[in-house]
């Protein structure tokens, strides 16, 4: 079989791994890219495009406001349109609790510069008078970004080509090659690439090729569905967060992107097909938000598969157990949003040996301790009855 050689091999190509690639290249590695199927073919490219700051787990703030400044200045990087725009985003909140969970957090997030406000009922429905009075409140971030996935993937891997880093399209791993508990190659379907440092970017698979090297990730695979409908006049200016139920957006052009998440728990697995049951329920709730959605048509449907871990915070950095095996998975439906400075750190991690920023909080060892399961109050995909 073919034998290639290079000196990091990425196993996946969505957001994380092309910035990664990208990133690599740019410092003179020697980089391939192994994917299974395309460019951006699962969440890479079926994600929303929001970049959102609030709602961050405490200690992915450093990170997020990092990633910020990088997606300000990519469009010029990486020389082409990425559709990158300050819409901001509104939170709402559906209770009291919830409501004084949002004042907690703009008190925190200010300590990092970020601008956020905590709006009561009536401010919110001044913003957006098509929200009912439904909700309590909000949280509001006048500064996040949202941009187009496609052309911010195009844009990493037109770069990263560019550069010299090579891909193989339509291949699969295999299995890893492993001796003395070190990486000596990546086995696909297409050959052996040979090589001593391996990054799973596999996303939702990344459990799968942690088990070929006998290393078992906490990974739950989870459909994110989305619906979008008919054009319909402007009412919703910023991208809406609400808990239970998902996302909301509204086009420039007046057509209303719907996302629903599966969390753990619920209706899990990698099926790409509508399940109706799950936009019956996202969509009636919704309703409750923005009554005047109630009669919209919907144009289509598609889904991509989110890889949650126990405590909806990524898996960064190398393991103890296998040495040349980095980890960037487990994103939780984070990871188009810290695309920009995870491919930065996993490069200085590689080239450096260490990275600019802490990441001891998203080693993989967190799970072998008591209690590392409990997870902090952020905006996380949870579902609303």
């Amino acid at each position: 079989m073919t034998i290639q050689k290079a000196d990091v091999v990425i196993i996946g190509a969505g957001t994380t791994g092309l910035s990664a690639v990208y990133e690599l290249a740019k410092a003179g590695a020697d980089v391939l890219v192994v994917e299974k199927r395309f460019l951006a073919s699962e969440q890479g490219g079926r994600n929303p495009g929001g970049i959102r700051q609030i709602g961050r787990d405490k200690n992915e703030l450093p990170l997020m406001v990092a990633a910020m400044k990088r997606w300000h200045n990519l469009p010029k990087e990486l020389d082409c349109d990425l559709e990158l725009s300050e819409d901001g985003y509104l939170w709402v909140a559906l209770n009291e609790k919830e409501l004084e969970t949002m004042r907690n957090l703009a008190k925190r997030d200010a300590a990092y510069g970020i601008k956020e406000y905590a709006l009561d009922r009536s401010q919110v429905q001044e913003m957006a008078p098509a929200i009912s009075d439904f909700v309590f409140g909000g949280l509001y971030s006048p500064t996040d970004l949202i941009a187009n996935p496609f052309l911010v993937c195009k844009g990493y891997y037109d770069n990263a080509k560019r550069l010299g880093a090579r891909f193989l399209f339509n291949t699969e791993v295999t299995g890893l090659r492993i001796e003395n508990k070190r990486i000596c190659g990546v086995i696909t379907d297409k050959g052996e690439i040979v090589t001593n440092t391996v990054i799973n970017a596999a996303g939702p698979w990344a459990d799968r090729i942690g088990r070929m090297a006998e290393i078992e990730i906490p990974l739950i695979p989870c459909p994110n569905q989305f619906i979008l409908t008919e054009p319909v006049p402007t009412v919703l200016p910023p991208f809406l967060l609400i808990s239970g139920i998902g996302v909301c957006r509204q086009a420039a052009n007046g057509q209303v992107f719907i996302g629903n998440t599966n969390a753990p728990g619920g209706i899990g697995g990698f099926s790409k097909n509508t399940n109706y049951g799950e936009m019956t329920r996202t969509a009636t709730n919704l309703i409750k938000i923005v009554p005047k959605f109630r009669k919209l048509n919907i144009l289509r449907t598609w889904v991509g598969t989110l890889d949650f871990s126990p405590d909806d915070n990524f898996i960064f950095g190398r393991i103890s157990e296998v040495e040349g095996l980095i980890l960037a998975c487990g994103f939780s439906g984070h990871g188009f949003a810290v695309a920009p400075i995870l491919g930065q750190l996993l490069c200085e991690l590689i080239i450096q040996g260490k990275t600019s920023l802490p990441t001891e909080s998203f080693n993989f060892d967190r799970f072998k301790q008591q209690g590392a399961q409990d997870k902090e109050e952020h905006f996380a995909h949870q579902h609303m009855d």
